[in-house]
């Protein structure tokens, strides 16, 4: 019997992650499962913040997002491609992942 892989971003299409507004996200990373969660905002200019919680502790978050932000998610880079107000943001997959990061505070 043959094992299926594991899906790590059930929702990526083409090296492209799109993360709907309070939509929460669970993906499966080293046998835990991971919760991200993003909110846009408008003022004082249209941005992001995405939270990324294990196991019920906050692993990192990352706010005042925009296009060209740089942001890592169980490990992988990705980088902010669009930020529309209340609706989503769009994450693409950075392929060298030794690009720096910005705006994250690690949890505990």
């Amino acid at each position: 019997m043959s094992e299926r892989p594991q899906v790590k971003y059930p929702f990526e299409f083409d090296g492209r992650w799109v993360l709907r507004h309070h939509v929460p996200y669970d993906v499966r990373h080293d046998g835990r499962a991971h919760h991200v969660l993003v909110a846009v905002f408008k003022e004082p200019s249209v941005h992001a913040r995405i939270q990324i919680g294990c196991e019920g502790r906050p692993v990192a978050e990352y706010d005042d997002l925009a296009p060209g932000d740089v942001v890592e998610v169980t490990g992988d880079a990705w980088r902010v491609t669009e930020v529309a107000y209340r609706t989503h943001i769009t994450l693409e997959r950075v392929a060298d992942s030794n690009e720096e990061e910005t705006g994250a505070q690690a949890g505990e």
